[in-house]
């Protein structure tokens, strides 16, 4: 397959402009429509996949445009076009997102409040709703795949992405269909879904009742590799996971909320996401749809950029930042090899990075990430600052990293100074 890279043109209109991740077997730039001018995120399948998986990759593509097409709502990303490359390899280009990932808030802040995640609940449930309408079970709902972004007036919104795996009910392929249901993140998979049996829309539900139990939590009702999870939720005297174990402050209403919906049994859960949500609205006294993760809204795109700062140390934990997503590489000192995860915010002070992998607070490193305005890949040194683990017993689970930047060059400092000024939150 052809392998792109940034400052490639695909489809003869897209220019590629910034890696914005990897992973399961998929590649996003972010490109720039050549004739609109409008900033787009393209993906495709990534060169270097093994040849034996190439052809489920592709298939899977395909079945994401084919099922981002089939809603519109404003809770799921929008695709916007598609096609193939010259040697057949299907693309597709969805609507940009400016935003931070639900795992990463989660990650930093440990947990979130009732009316935050209830707040989440009632936006995901309308998501599904819209979903389960036309047909499409997602199968693969958790916190990395919530996105949350602001639209033209400002106004926060979830997003939900990812539907590489998703069911389409007009589907032909039961292999590919059967498939995803043993793909997955295992800690959100119905029982049924680890059994690889038959799922519908309850399965769903299931997994928006983890996602909200650890919301409200920090924790997981069921952690570990595959089988430790198959074997905690299809134990037949297994203790069922309660949330006010974790957090009693949450209250009874909407604890039992959370706790239906991860029921074993589909037929005790939900039975419906919209009968869901008219439980979490029902659950707490002053229930709203709205969320504030991203602060106060962004400056005119006119203004210009802040001055210098004449202290930057001294103004760190004040200076202005905006939701930025980019891989990143952490590269440790003498022998301790790199670190790659992703950024959810940048300031010029620093970068907020999220990780998967072992990392020392209170040394100096350097890090490698694509700038946001040029797409152009930077090297600085940086101090880690600190590190946070969500579930300190999950060694595989995410770490939240505060990296402060070391002498950055005034070039560098001015661009991101610009972004922030574009984008930036208080």
């Amino acid at each position: 397959m052809l392998g792109l890279k940034v400052g490639d043109v695909v489809g003869g209109r897209y220019e590629l402009r910034r890696d914005l991740g990897r992973g399961a077997g998929g590649m996003v730039f972010e490109a720039f429509h050549q004739f609109t001018h409008r900033s787009t995120a393209l993906k495709v399948v990534a060169a270097d996949v093994p040849r034996s998986q190439i052809s489920t990759l592709k298939a899977r593509l395909v079945r994401e445009a084919r099922a981002l097409a089939a809603v519109h709502h404003s809770g799921i990303v929008e695709v916007l076009d598609g096609g193939v490359l010259e040697d057949g390899t299907p693309f597709i280009v969805m609507e940009m997102l400016e935003g931070r990932t639900l795992e990463g808030l989660i990650t930093t802040r440990g947990q979130l409040g009732r009316e935050d995640s209830v707040a989440i609940g009632l936006q995901l449930c309308d998501a599904l709703d819209a979903l389960h309408q036309v047909g499409i079970v997602h199968r693969d709902l958790k916190p990395g795949n919530v996105f949350i972004v602001r639209d033209r007036d400002g106004v926060e919104r979830l997003k939900l992405l990812d539907f590489g795996i998703a069911q389409i009910r007009s589907d032909d392929d039961d292999k590919l269909t059967g498939i995803g249901a043993l793909i997955g993140t295992p800690a959100y998979m119905s029982p049924e879904q680890l059994l690889a049996l038959d799922v519908d829309h309850r399965a769903d539900v299931y997994a928006l009742g983890v996602s909200l139990f650890e919301c409200l939590t920090g924790h997981l009702p069921y952690a570990g590799n595959y089988q430790s999870v198959l074997l905690q939720v299809c134990a037949p005297e297994g203790k069922m996971p309660k949330v006010a174990e974790w957090a009693p402050e949450v209250g009874p209403e909407l604890s039992l909320v959370v706790e239906r919906a991860i029921a074993r049994k589909p037929e005790e859960r939900f039975a419906t996401a919209m009968e869901m949500g008219r439980a979490l609205h029902a659950a707490i006294p002053t229930p709203r749809s709205r969320t504030f993760f991203l602060g106060a809204p962004p400056m005119p795109k006119f203004s210009p950029a802040p001055a210098p700062r004449p202290n930057p140390a001294e103004q760190r934990r004040r200076a202005r930042r905006a939701a930025y997503a980019t891989p990143v590489q952490i590269v440790l000192p003498g022998q301790g090899g790199a670190v790659d995860g992703r950024s959810e915010d940048i300031s010029e002070g620093g970068l907020l990075v999220i990780c998967r992998h072992p990392c020392e607070a209170n040394i100096r490193a350097a890090v490698r990430f694509a700038m946001p305005i040029e797409g152009k890949v930077v090297s600085v040194d940086v101090h880690i600052r600190w590190v946070r683990a969500a579930r300190p017993g999950e060694p595989e689970g995410p770490r939240a990293i505060g990296l402060e930047f070391i002498e950055v060059p005034e070039a560098m400092r001015a661009s991101i100074a610009q972004y922030v000024a574009l984008m930036g939150e208080g």
